[in-house]
């Protein structure tokens, strides 16, 4: 049980870490190669590009006008929504499944198989927000090595950072929801195949 609740621990901080990193906007935040003489800060995220002043005053752009929304932007915002949308589920369908709750409690093969889908769907929210997040920080780093001559190259930011730990705390989250889940129904389907008799010395008579 008690590797069931971490499991759903990981799950529910990852979602909540996918949340912050999707909807922030420090995916990429220009460098300035240690050089305090810049006093312009530019941050860019899916939703808006952001800069900052010397006097700490902050202009933010969306990104409504479709000259904005590249294909980048565009399939980052799809497929971290889904990824939220996935583990969203997942914590709504695990938790009756979780033993220190009471929910089907009635039927454990039930709940058994509630924490199994709600694993599988963690799962699959971690793997889409993990690949997304992965090809985004391969883009910005490919871009910052190859553009070395531009004055402005851009570095992987906080938000992005976030999005990837929180991938991966979904993926390991759901991982350890289903392999308690698998351990418990192979458990149950043993037992039912050689049940225990309660009164041994009747079987010898």
């Amino acid at each position: 049980m008690a590797l069931q609740l971490i499991g759903y621990i990981l799950s529910i901080t990852g979602l909540c870490g996918l949340i912050i990193g999707t909807f922030t906007n420090e995916w990429e935040i220009l460098g300035h190669d240690n050089d305090k003489t810049v006093i312009l800060d530019k941050y860019k995220g899916l939703w808006m590009e952001c800069s900052v002043d010397s006097s700490s005053r902050m202009t933010c752009t969306s990104y409504t006008s479709l000259l904005h929304q590249t294909f980048e932007i565009r399939l980052g915002r799809a497929i971290m929504i889904t990824s939220i949308v996935f583990s969203s589920l997942a914590a709504l369908v695990a938790i009756s499944g979780l033993r220190c709750t009471r929910c089907l409690e009635e039927n454990e093969m039930s709940k058994d198989r509630a924490a199994f889908l709600g694993g599988i769907l963690s799962v699959c929210g971690g793997l889409l927000a993990l690949g997304i997040t992965s090809w985004f920080i391969y883009g910005i780093v490919d871009n910052f090595f190859q553009n070395d001559k531009k004055t402005e190259r851009y570095v992987v930011g906080r938000s992005l950072i976030a999005a990837f730990v929180a991938s991966v705390l979904c993926l390991f989250g759901g991982i350890l929801l289903c392999a308690c889940s698998v351990t418990h129904l192979q458990s149950k389907k043993i037992l039912s195949k050689h049940p225990v008799s309660r009164s041994p010395e009747k079987d010898y008579v």
